[in-house]
């Protein structure tokens, strides 16, 4: 689990977030494997939640008098949508995956992709649709001052029709509730990085790195990219397309996925993962049982809603 030039992030939260392809793993050996995700949704249920909240939000376009988009395919669930770029406005997409909770992994999916990878497997899951800026409006709500509020002579819904949806399904705003899975997830993240497990697995990581021709200290960095930026920059001969990885992004990305195996890091810091999450579900437990809770009833009353649009 997106800024006049402010930067306007659509955040992808419950129900909206790409999630992990496939089933969870069960092994702790996995490093896809990680124990708050007991109490967050399934692929299943985050796939329920996305396609009744398009099914709603068509119902509430076709009433704001955009009926075409009755016509809208939900399966599988439609990207969330980017403002259109012409709007003076920059849109990012933040994009969480247990996949890609440790960067770049898989060593055959970052030489076709680069650091890309993550991005390109939520677009197959997750199909992007080009909209109008009214379109956009009424699906997203306005986010400028100068936005209009009212579409076809219909005043827009607090959020959109899809901010509507998502408060029909969870029975409030998602946006305001704090989230125990992606606060703990963060927080674990943050322990384990201060480890110095964690500090000599990614000094063995750079290390395997330097052998393959590339000088960066940490994972982050490298995927950063500061430095093939300024060069792919100093080379261009006209515009520079950032969503194209360069032949040197996808031979650094692969070359980082590769070291993550063989030099122990990915290892290291998944075991580090694992052991602070299991330590935080524990002293969080109840709260975890909440969202849980919270997660379920969503999802009923989402298969609900799937039912009666049959």
């Amino acid at each position: 689990m997106a800024a006049v030039l402010s930067l306007v992030l659509t955040a992808c939260g419950h129900g909206s977030a790409p999630s992990a392809a496939g089933p969870r793993p069960i092994s702790s050996d996995d490093p896809r494997f990680q124990p708050l995700d007991a109490y967050d949704l399934t692929d299943e249920e985050a796939d329920t939640i996305g396609r009744a909240r398009w099914t709603l939000a068509k119902d509430c376009m076709a009433g704001l008098g955009f009926g075409t988009l009755r016509e809208l395919d939900v399966d599988p669930v439609p990207d969330w949508p980017r403002r259109p770029a012409q709007s003076g406005v920059f849109a990012a997409v933040m994009i969480s995956s247990t996949d890609a909770r440790y960067g770049v992994t898989d060593p055959a999916e970052a030489a076709r992709y680069g650091y890309r990878a993550p991005a390109v497997a939520y677009e197959r899951r997750h199909p992007q649709r080009t909209w109008t800026l009214e379109e956009y409006l009424a699906l997203a709500g306005p986010e400028l001052p100068d936005d209009p509020k009212s579409v076809h002579g219909h005043r827009i819904p607090e959020r959109g029709c899809l901010g509507q949806a998502q408060r029909r399904i969870y029975g409030e705003d998602p946006w305001g509730r704090k989230d125990p899975v992606w606060t703990l997830g963060s927080e674990s993240l943050q322990q384990a990085r201060r480890d110095p497990a964690w500090k000599r697995a990614e000094q063995a990581w750079s290390a395997c790195m330097r052998a393959a021709g590339f000088h960066y200290a940490t994972p982050a960095e490298a995927q950063e990219g500061r430095d093939r930026l300024q060069d792919a920059m100093a080379h261009a001969s006209g515009p520079l397309d950032l969503g194209r990885p360069t032949p040197l992004d996808k031979r650094v990305a692969t070359a980082d996925a590769r070291c993550k195996h063989s030099s122990g890091y990915l290892r290291t810091v998944h075991a580090l993962d694992v052991r602070i999450q299991n330590t935080l579900v524990a002293r969080h437990r109840d709260e975890l049982r909440d969202q849980r809770r919270y997660n379920e009833q969503a999802v009923r009353t989402a298969r609900a809603v799937l039912d009666q649009h049959d």
